[in-house]
C-alpha cells in the first residue's frame, strides 16, 4: 500500500491496473482518497473530472476513445452501484494489441476502478440502477478528437453480459475495425 492509501494491481492490458481504494472510519463516517498527486503513475496531471450517473441497469456507454493527438490516461471510479468495465488495447506497437480486458468495479466490489491507458477504448455496461462513474482524465475532451469502435465488433469479440437495453444512437453506430 501507498502511503496514499492506494493498491493499484496490473492487468492483462499494459498499462492498466485495478484500483483498490482504502477506506478509513471512525465515528464520523469515512474517508476515501481518489487521489493524490504522489501516486505512481508518472505525469499524470489531472486536467478535467466528469461524474457520469446511469439510471437504468443494462445502460452500454462505448468504446470510446480519443485520436492523437488528444489521447487521455483515465482513472475510472464507480461510486455507486456497479458496472461491468472494458477496455480495448488500440495501441499498434503494444504486445496486447486488439486485445480486450474486462472486469466490474464497483464500491462494494474487489476493484474500485480502472486506470485506462492513453491509445485504449474504454466502455462500460451497468449492472445496477443509479450507477455512477467519476472519470480523472489527464487531457481535456475535444470533442473533434471523440472517437469509438462498435461495441459489438467480432474482431475484438467483447462478452458482454447482457444485450444493452439502452444505448446512444452514436454509440450504436460506432464503426467496427477496419485493418486493411
Amino acid at each position: 500500500m501507498t502511503k496514499s492509501q492506494f493498491y493499484f494491481l496490473p492487468l492483462g492490458i499494459k498499462g492498466s491496473y485495478g484500483i483498490q481504494l482504502q477506506e478509513k472510519v471512525d465515528s464520523r463516517g469515512s474517508l476515501t482518497r481518489i487521489w493524490d498527486i504522489n501516486m505512481f503513475l508518472d505525469k499524470f496531471s489531472v486536467k478535467q473530472i466528469s461524474l457520469v450517473n446511469n439510471p437504468t441497469k443494462h445502460t452500454l456507454r462505448g468504446l470510446h476513445f480519443q485520436k492523437a493527438p488528444f489521447e487521455e490516461n483515465k482513472l475510472v471510479y464507480c461510486i455507486y452501484g456497479k458496472v461491468f468495465d472494458v477496455l480495448v488495447d488500440l495501441r499498434i506497437e503494444s504486445e496486447t494489441y486488439l486485445q480486450y480486458l474486462n472486469l466490474e468495479i464497483g464500491p462494494d466490489l474487489k476493484y474500485q476502478g480502472l486506470q485506462v491507458p492513453s491509445g485504449c477504448a474504454h466502455g462500460y455496461m451497468t449492472l445496477e440502477e443509479s450507477s455512477t462513474l467519476l472519470y480523472l482524465m489527464d487531457e481535456e475532451h475535444d470533442p473533434q478528437a471523440a472517437s469509438g469502435i462498435a461495441w459489438n465488433d467480432p474482431l475484438i469479440g467483447v462478452k458482454w453480459p447482457f444485450e444493452p437495453g439502452i444505448i446512444s444512437d452514436k454509440d450504436a453506430t460506432w464503426p467496427k475495425l477496419n485493418l486493411k
